[in-house]
């Protein structure tokens, strides 16, 4: 009876798994929300690279079909390290740096699936007899081919990371812009589930590679409701949009005292307070500090006198930066870029170049 529980477990496991990447292809691939229209393409670049992750889920049905076998289960698991990484790394690169064409190097990747799969694959259905021992020998080449592409995964988040922070500097767009929302949800991911599919390999066992199985259905059924639920709003109103409203209505919604007051608070947060110095500073953080929402605190930055959000943090962040070079002309500017909130000298240059002042080498020399 335990017997046959385990063996329903590991099949079920396994079939609920092939078939939520089957349907996950099936919309990926046919299915487009009204609520992104055209923009489909553009937002999800890397949606061919995702449909080639889901469908080709369908190389586990050996296991499927030998469920407790041992050599089904170690060309599972082998299958799992070899292809995954490649194919999120290849998602990666079509989202964030879209290339031309594809360079050898990418082909690269899938040179150890190519080379190792098939033999575990024939000696599965007993096409070949593979020497004795011979999984000991995998076990070695395949954690140098590990190594290797957690080098390329970690690589890949840093460079991820990196994008988000220039993003952020260079058009000042805030989380709720979808391309960075997304990119911070999936910064790490293709790394965490690699180092899952690498631990379920090392243990080579049946029960573990169930849970990954019933961990990676409930990931699929994320994915494809967080990319592809047709109600999902993908963008959020930017504060030109908001004020362009504003203007159709003929009128500003906050009476003048009550926006006196916020004007108060907000010119509190940026002088006193020097919120601006945070990285990655938002329009979240400004409406929870005001108790006021995205269209009051829109119309408190026009009446300002600032032309958007990322218009006033600039101004203040740059201003900052210059009292700190004559306070401290001694002061590398990376500490100074950092003190202001920018990520990197470069940044804080292109912030000076943007709001019409001289680089900031050029106040340290006065």
């Amino acid at each position: 009876m335990q017997g046959n529980f385990t063996y329903m477990l590991l099949y079920s496991a396994n079939l609920a798994f092939i078939l939520t990447s089957l349907y996950g292809w099936l919309l990926k691939r046919f299915h487009r929300p009204k609520a992104y229209g055209d923009d489909f393409e553009r937002l999800f670049p890397a949606y061919k690279a995702v449909c080639a992750l889901y469908v080709i889920q369908i190389m586990e049905l050996p296991y499927l079909l030998h469920v407790g076998d041992a050599d089904a289960l170690f060309y599972a698991n082998t299958f799992a390290v070899l292809f995954y990484s490649p194919q999120m790394l290849a998602m990666c690169e079509d989202y964030f740096f879209p290339a031309a064409k594809r360079t050898l190097k990418f082909y690269l990747r899938y040179l150890p699936l190519v080379a190792i799969l098939p033999p575990l694959l024939l000696q599965v259905f007993h096409v070949v007899s593979l020497p004795e021992g011979y999984r000991k020998w995998a076990f070695v080449i395949i954690t140098m081919v590990i190594v290797v592409l957690l080098w390329w995964l970690v690589h890949m988040a840093q460079r991820i990371g990196h994008t988000i922070r220039q993003v952020n500097e260079a058009s000042y767009a805030d989380s709720d812009d979808f391309p960075v929302r997304l990119a911070r949800y999936i910064q790490w991911i293709p790394t965490i589930v690699f180092v899952i599919v690498v631990v379920n390999f090392y243990a080579n066992d049946p029960i573990v590679k169930a849970c990954r199985d019933i961990l990676f259905t409930l990931t699929n059924v994320w994915f494809i409701l967080f990319t592809l639920n047709p109600w999902k709003k993908a963008f959020t109103p930017h504060e030109e949009e908001i004020m362009a409203q504003m203007q159709g209505d003929n009128g500003f919604r906050l009476n003048d005292a009550r926006c006196v007051e916020l004007r108060r608070q907000l010119d509190d947060l940026l002088t006193q307070e020097h919120i601006f110095t945070e990285s990655h500073i938002t329009v979240d953080t400004f409406m929870q500090r005001l108790g006021i929402n995205a269209n009051y605190l829109a119309e408190v930055i026009r009446r300002s006198g600032y032309q958007s959000f990322y218009d006033m943090i600039c101004q203040h962040r740059v201003r900052h930066a210059i009292s700190l070079i004559y306070e401290h002309p001694d002061e590398k500017l990376l500490v100074i870029a950092d003190q202001c909130g920018f990520s990197s000298p470069s940044s804080m240059t292109k912030a000076f170049k943007q709001q019409g002042k001289q680089p900031p080498s050029h106040y340290r020399r006065h």
